[in-house]
């Protein structure tokens, strides 16, 4: 749990986390800052000179994100990509892609209870519903 400090939370920099129940570790507190620099443990927070870094970091993202995005869109048929189907967002069409499940094809292909036992937070009642919004998606 995390608490504010004070009558004037919304302007304070103090919060308090509180760990209230854990399997693991008793009730304790412990007090932080949100500063401009991050979480800290005082209400001044110092950025470190990075000394040696004389490249991009936003060139280098852009670079990582194209080439995600590249075999997210690359589709077999020519026509459609499994971010197409409804219900399949980039993350969903990347796990998808580390099963083996690459197409949109190759998702209606595939065995529900067998992508669901490979993919953690999937149930294969969720990949039979791709499955028919994939058919669904083929025949338009």
């Amino acid at each position: 749990m995390f608490k504010t400090k004070g009558f004037s939370s919304n302007n304070s920099l103090k919060r308090r986390a509180i760990i209230v129940d854990a399997p693991d570790l008793p009730p304790e507190e412990a007090e932080f800052y949100m500063t401009s620099v991050g979480i800290a443990d005082t209400e001044k927070g110092n950025v470190p000179e990075a000394q040696g870094l004389d490249f991009e970091v936003e060139t280098l993202y852009e670079e990582e994100i194209n080439a995600e995005e590249s075999k997210i869109s690359d589709n077999s048929n020519g026509k459609h990509s499994l971010i197409d189907v409804k219900g399949i967002g980039a993350g969903t069409a990347k796990n998808l892609i580390k099963v083996g499940v690459g197409s949109v094809k190759e998702l209606i292909s595939s065995g529900p209870e067998q992508v669901a036992t490979k993919i953690c937070g999937v149930s294969s009642k969720m990949v039979f519903e791709w499955q028919t919004n994939a058919k669904t998606l083929l025949s338009a």
